[in-house]
């Protein structure tokens, strides 16, 4: 779970903005209010905001996306074809 997505807002948050986002995403009810309620408590104790700064400083699902998208031909593990350069000669 990323707190930011969920408040929609960046690493650099006030704490008058995390506060306000809150009340923002309870009324887009995007998410339960369980899960804004964690994400504001999160973001509002400094440790834990500067652990999700560090954790979720790069969103890579877009690079996911790009990625399954410029390699339609390999969709899978099981799509890949058998390297047969170390199978033993007799």
């Amino acid at each position: 779970m990323n707190p930011y997505k969920i408040l929609n807002i960046d690493h650099y948050a006030s704490k008058r903005e995390i506060i306000q986002a809150a009340a923002q995403a309870l009324r887009e009810r995007k998410f339960s209010s369980r899960e804004v309620a964690v994400a504001q408590k999160e973001l509002l104790d400094p440790i834990t905001k500067a652990a999700h700064a560090f954790l979720n400083f790069i969103d890579v699902k877009p690079l996911q996306e790009r990625l399954t998208l410029t390699r339609p031909e390999v969709r899978s593990v099981s799509d890949l074809k058998r390297l047969s350069i170390f199978d033993e000669t007799s």
